[in-house]
């Protein structure tokens, strides 16, 4: 059977360099870089080096071939992976520089890649 889809919006591979800061309860506790797995318009799956707990908020430079952004969001799931990577799941809430419009346009144009 089937895992039902929780997500809201589709998400679509994309591999890009981030740089990102990691807070709990207010306070920085760690910082490094990474790579995204994939992305929709409000979240984004994240490989990186390090665990990181589901009570922790991110900042989130993404750099894209045609836009950066920096963007804060929520852990909502985290994983370690064979490889000694950790998969986090992260919910984008609020764009802290940059246009949200050039993240859900990248979005629309590789669903469409993805469906041709």
């Amino acid at each position: 059977m089937m895992a039902l889809e929780k997500r809201r919006e589709p998400r679509v591979q994309a591999a890009y360099q981030i740089t990102f800061e990691c807070f709990r309860a207010g306070a920085k506790i760690s910082e490094g870089v990474a790579h995204t797995v994939n992305l929709s318009e409000h979240g984004a799956l994240i490989e990186m080096p390090c665990a990181i707990g589901v009570d922790s908020t991110l900042i989130l430079w993404i750099s894209a071939p045609f836009y950066t952004l920096l963007l804060q969001g929520d852990v909502v799931h985290a994983h370690p992976e064979a490889n000694g990577v950790f998969r986090i799941g992260v919910h984008l809430t609020d764009v802290i520089e940059g246009n949200w419009d050039h993240l859900k346009r990248d979005v629309l144009m590789r669903l469409e890649d993805e469906l041709e």
